[in-house]
């Protein structure tokens, strides 16, 4: 059985102010009415029962993030903290493995924009496919549109099958000349960490890849998954991503080339990319404007207040009741250094 498991713990620091520690960005309405979270999971209900569906998220966020999807409590894993993806992801492998020895994975970030849905799901139903039948890590990689440098990306090696290759390596986010090369090279996909993997097999290598993990993991399933046995585990274990503790160890994966339009709701400039898909209007708003002269801005105010600009251009300012960001388009991944500075300066509050 393929099991979605949505990974809604994370903070979304570079989408502040509006994402915050308390409030992050899975759990607001970026997007239309509903949040980034529920859209994934109504995207995800399309190809799924609800009762195969899976979310992993923090203690704090559990009541919020119960209100915003329909499912059973078994069906939530709740993390004491945040201790990075391998162990995240390597608590749903064993939770699903002890109640079903064939369960295979597909690793759903909560914040992700896909346009083509059935095309998204049919390509995850072939990954679950591959996976159980190769017993093999399979990842789902992006045909880029453009030299993107938010993301990273997958070099392919040889062809195994139609649109399916070796993974040759990971490389991680470039620099906007190596992002021009890797275009031109037409071998590089990025990297969307929509990852697919049979359970048993994920425990099988962390035993090598990521032993205290893994026992740390064997200490949890043999608690039934007890909150104190998972706290106490959690406590002892290092903070890694799968990327780090898995996937750059693991020398034989399989890419599937996806050609669907999927965008990442990681800062305000990739928001504001897909706002403007549609070419409706200059500037992407959720809010009363009057422009004069400006275009492929983001105007975004969470207390009602009208913006105006005049001669503005790639621009993002948003507003809430607690703080105002603005920048370059293009600077929108250095929000997360800006909140280090507000930490420096003991504005913590403001977080």
């Amino acid at each position: 059985m393929l099991y979605p498991v949505i990974l809604a713990g994370g903070t979304g620091t570079r989408l502040w102010p509006v994402s915050t520690k308390n409030n992050p960005k899975q759990t607001k309405s970026l997007i239309g009415d509903k949040t980034l979270l529920q859209t994934t999971y109504q995207r995800l209900l399309t190809g799924f029962d609800k009762e195969n569906i899976y979310v992993v998220t923090s203690k704090d966020l559990l009541p919020v993030i119960k209100k915003q999807v329909d499912i059973n409590n078994n069906n939530f894993l709740v993390e004491p903290s945040g201790k990075g993806t391998a162990i995240a992801l390597g608590l749903a492998a064993a939770k699903l493995y002890s109640q079903d020895k064939e369960a295979v994975l597909v690793n759903i970030n909560s914040d992700a924009y896909v346009k083509e849905v059935e095309d998204y799901i049919n390509i995850i139903k072939q990954a679950g496919q591959i996976a159980l039948k190769e017993n093999k890590m399979i990842l789902i990689g992006i045909k880029p549109r453009y030299p993107e440098t938010a993301y990273g990306y997958i070099e392919l090696g040889d062809q195994h099958s139609e649109k399916v290759y070796q993974v040759s390596s990971f490389r991680e986010k470039p620099d906007i000349q190596t992002a021009k090369d890797y275009i031109a090279a037409g071998k590089f996909l990025w990297n969307p960490t929509l990852l697919v993997f049979p359970a048993k097999q994920l425990l099988e290598w962390y035993k090598e890849f990521l032993p205290d993990i893994y026992q740390a993991l064997l200490n949890i399933q043999k608690s039934n998954f007890t909150a104190e046995i998972i706290d106490s585990e959690y406590n002892n274990i290092q903070n890694i991503s799968i990327d780090y503790g898995l996937l750059e160890k693991l020398s034989d994966m399989l890419a599937i080339q996806a050609d669907f339009f999927w965008a990442d709701i990681g800062h305000w400039r990739s928001l504001r990319d897909v706002l403007l898909l549609d070419k409706q209007s200059d500037n992407a708003t959720n809010t009363k404007t009057i422009t004069l002269e400006s275009k492929n801005n983001l105007l975004y105010s969470f207390s009602d207040k009208l913006i105006t600009t005049i001669g503005v251009e790639d621009m993002v300012l948003v507003e809430t009741n607690e703080a105002i960001l603005l920048c370059p388009a293009d600077r929108a991944q250095d929000v997360k250094k800006l909140l280090e500075e507000i930490k420096n300066q003991d504005l913590a509050k403001y977080l």
